[in-house]
């Protein structure tokens, strides 16, 4: 039961996805989204987990509570299923057992800029891994315009998640579901990259 809900949750994922707009676009062009000036700091802007063979394994991200009794806010979570390891950053198959040492950093803390290690870990299409982004500490105002309003709503609804495969290079619509009365943004990966919360 649970394999067939993952396969739904992905197959939605791929037909919800956001695809207008160009598919591909220079690093210059990119608009990747800030947070609110009134947005706490993040608790670390980097963080590690063992991700396994036959387990299922996660790491969350977090911002710094606003009290000291608060524990703040998720930022981030990224889910590894346990047959969503495919290939190693060798080309190797992964079998059973194996295990590997996942690193997400915050490439800006202003920024929705993340940068997935080991380069060139690859995940099963049938069960990737899965990226969650909370935007709800993001500056409203998408544009810069200084003023929220409806072309802000507009830029909200074209929000996705994108890839790059070097700092150099175009970014990549990888395809997201937004659920926006929360404020958060989901896609499927299957490979590791820098990605982004950007239009």
């Amino acid at each position: 039961m649970r394999r067939l809900l993952l396969i739904c949750s992905a197959a939605a994922l791929v037909s919800c996805s956001d695809s207008s707009g160009p598919s591909s676009v220079p690093d210059a062009a990119l608009h990747i989204i800030t947070q609110a000036a009134t947005a706490p700091a993040l608790a670390a802007t980097q963080a590690s987990f063992w991700a396994k063979v036959g387990q299922d394994r996660e790491l969350r991200l977090a911002y710094k509570g606003r009290t000291p009794t608060d524990s703040g806010e998720e930022f981030l979570r990224f889910e590894v299923p346990g047959d969503g390891l495919l290939r190693k950053p060798d080309g190797s198959a992964f079998q059973a057992g194996d295990s590997i040492l996942i690193t997400i950093t915050i490439v800006d803390s202003s920024r929705f800029l993340f940068r997935f290690e080991p380069s060139g870990l690859q995940f099963n299409p049938a069960q990737p891994a899965r990226l969650k982004v909370y935007y709800y500490e993001a500056n409203p105002d998408f544009n810069g315009d200084g003023i929220v309003n409806a072309a802000d709503t507009t830029i909200e609804h074209q929000l996705d998640v994108w890839g790059r495969e070097s700092a150099s290079g175009p970014w990549f619509r990888n395809g997201s579901v937004k659920f926006e009365e929360l404020d958060e943004i989901d896609a499927n990966i299957l490979s590791f990259t820098e990605y982004a919360i950007a239009w």
